[in-house]
């Protein structure tokens, strides 16, 4: 089954949206809560309607009580549990483990890959990634220099002689106008803001299959509100309300869309999870991987077979191309076939089927079965 995609956006959303580019990765009922209040307070937002379909509601779902606001520490560690492996995930909680209380990583590369017997390569590659690909992007950080420099590739990828021009400014005041208001943007440290308390909420998208296709439900296609004229200031933040509504919509369903089109089977409970990375879904949706990292940070999605996490069903490519899943599941079947195999030997087979793993990675992963 194909489900075609006609995403269009423009190439800079940090000037589409300004500060309100960070409100991408919001769980949706948390955002409405802002947008409910924005719409009290700013006179330009009229007929503002939020309806309310049961079928969104925490309690259809009873088993399954799905935490929205997360503190800072949980949402790192539940980011970094989908995307690395075992042997991975322990190094990547050495490195959080020594992080200061503004998100900064002041530990040793080299004797963390000394406890773990792997080289420091290894563990500062694991720490990019982490500083990267993991929101808040920059947490890991060793210096302000390495995060002010993170953030400015996400927002002006195209850019990078941005970096050493803001630099400049922080460090002596000299700059023209445009830099200096790039360098409002920043974040000063990782951390950020107040930890939020675990609560109840509901789902942000709903998954259904009948004999006709999949039914994809987002709960922000409930929400309406127009724009009128009013105070320039007033209309500049209603406008990019509706900005930042319209284009969650369009990129939220374009995101599950190509979910769907790849880990169906996975939806329905007849198959593993197929790989699947951001970069490939930020290619086909046309904006960066920061972006589509945001928009699948903290959004759950129920399907046929439960609920989970938006960020479960993104996984990494083996060298042949696999998911983790799919490697699992065939040296699981070669095992239960065959019985006591060497690695070599179980690694000799899984190339038979098209997968190419070296011996030590199927140590690793037998470990994990």
């Amino acid at each position: 089954m194909k489900l075609k995609t006609t995403i269009k956006t423009k190439p800079s959303l940090s000037v589409m949206l300004g500060p309100f580019v960070g409100l991408l990765e919001k769980p949706t009922e948390s955002l409405l809560e802002q947008l409910e209040e924005e719409a009290q307070k700013n006179r330009c937002i009229t007929h503002f309607v939020r309806r309310k379909p049961r079928f969104f509601f925490s309690g259809e779902v009873p088993q399954r009580e799905i935490p929205f606001s997360q503190s800072q520490w949980e949402s790192l560690m539940n980011q970094l549990k989908v995307e690395l492996d075992e042997e991975e995930l322990e190094v990547a909680l050495a490195i959080l483990h020594q992080l200061d209380h503004r998100g900064f990583f002041v530990g040793d590369e080299a004797q963390i890959a000394k406890e773990f017997g792997t080289s420091k390569e290894f563990v500062e590659d694991l720490r990019e990634f982490i500083m990267t690909e993991v929101e808040p992007v920059g947490i890991a950080s060793k210096n302000y220099e390495e995060f002010f420099c993170v953030q400015l590739r996400e927002l002006y990828p195209k850019e990078p002689e941005l970096c050493q021009k803001v630099l400049e400014f922080l460090k002596t005041g000299a700059g023209d106008q445009r830099v200096k208001d790039i360098a409002t943007r920043l974040r000063l440290t990782p951390f950020e803001g107040e930890q939020s308390p675990y609560k109840v909420g509901s789902v942000d998208a709903i998954l259904e299959k009948d004999q006709d296709g999949w039914l994809v439900l987002l709960m922000e296609d409930f929400i309406d509100f127009e724009v009128q004229e009013g105070e320039r200031e007033e209309k500049e933040r209603a406008l990019r309300w509706k900005r930042l509504m319209d284009l969650r919509r369009k990129l939220l369903r374009g995101c599950i869309n190509l979910v769907v089109e790849r880990q169906e089977d996975f939806l329905l409970g007849v198959g593993p999870l197929k790989a699947l990375e951001l970069t490939e879904v930020a290619q086909k949706l046309g904006v960066s991987v920061s972006v589509i990292s945001r928009l699948v940070s903290n959004k759950y999605v129920k399907t046929p077979t439960g609920i989970y996490p938006l960020r479960f069903f993104f996984q990494r490519r083996s060298k042949g191309g696999y998911s983790r899943e799919q490697v699992l599941r065939a040296m699981k079947e070669i095992l239960q076939k065959h019985g006591r195999l060497s690695d070599a030997k179980v690694a000799e087979l899984l190339k038979e089927k098209g997968i190419e793993l070296s011996r030590r990675t199927v140590c690793k992963y037998r470990r994990m079965l």
